[in-house]
């Protein structure tokens, strides 16, 4: 039965999720986590560049929470 490749196949593809599967679990950072992280980045001493990343990140945040387009804020705006 081991010598059948259909079988290996299946056997590779569960040993593999399974390691995939357990490392997500394991590596998923908590919102405790996540805050001391944002609490640790102060805004004062990040560059320009970097500032205007974080403003993006925030936007996209948002976007992601909210239905409203990011492209097009609002409705009575027309392309010319």
């Amino acid at each position: 039965m081991l010598s059948n490749p259909y079988f290996k196949s299946v056997l590779w593809l569960i040993g593999f999720g399974g390691m995939g599967y357990g490392l997500m679990v394991l590596t998923e950072p908590n919102a405790e986590k996540i805050e001391r992280i944002k609490a640790s980045v102060s805004g004062e001493k990040l560059s320009a560049d970097d500032q205007r990343k974080a403003l993006f990140m925030k936007k996209l945040q948002e976007a992601a929470t909210t239905s409203a387009p990011v492209y097009r804020p609002s409705t009575d705006k027309k392309d010319s």
